[in-house]
């Protein structure tokens, strides 16, 4: 393993932890910018270590570490009602690795990424109400409808999170290209010419 992916992993984990921290109050619920976060991860370390850097945060956050929304962390944080929603940034991440816009990229390419961008998103939200769902099932002993679920958990988040992923994959790109430029992009390490 690379020392340089390792310590892409690190500081993507440590951005991810900030972000987690901004809280947009639009609604009830405050939006955090985790999904742009995430998928910066995904697309400038490419899917293995941009799903790392997640599995990371998840860990600091389990043992302890104040690193997500709200300051919230521990084990009843990561196995609680968004526990789904953990999972599916993993996901996402791996997923966003794929997402990449080369600076000569055409406009095929570019719909691509971004629809690659909406199914890291879909299945994020696919994974989080079914958590939440499996949550209140067996944990609250409250089984809750589909509809109920989507309507608590996914509808009010849905469009802010798909216009964060398309922000997180036009910059991730643009931080890629400048690191290519640089010779230090994370995505070449280890690649043989």
């Amino acid at each position: 393993m690379p020392i340089r992916k390792m310590i892409g992993a690190a500081f993507f984990a440590a951005i991810i932890a900030i972000l987690s921290q901004f809280a947009i109050p639009i609604g009830s619920v405050p939006h955090t910018l985790q999904v742009m976060a995430v998928t910066l991860a995904g697309v400038v370390l490419g899917p293995r270590y941009g799903a790392l850097s997640v599995l990371v945060w998840l860990l600091l956050g389990a043992f302890g570490l104040p690193v997500f929304a709200m300051g919230g962390s521990g084990l009843g944080s990561v196995f609680g009602p968004l526990c789904g929603f953990f999972l599916g940034f993993i996901f996402e991440a791996w997923i966003c690795g794929y997402c990449y816009i080369g600076s000569r990229a055409k406009r095929k390419e570019r719909l691509l990424a971004f629809a690659v961008g909406v199914f890291s998103i879909l299945l994020v939200y696919i994974l989080g109400v079914l958590g939440f769902m499996a949550y209140f099932h067996w944990m609250l002993h409250k089984p809750m409808a589909l509809y109920q679920a989507i309507l608590l958990c996914a509808a009010p988040f849905v469009p802010f999170d798909l216009i964060k992923m398309v922000i997180g994959v036009t910059a991730g790109s643009k931080i890629t290209q400048a690191l290519e430029k640089t010779g230090l992009s994370f995505r070449n390490i280890g690649k043989k010419a």
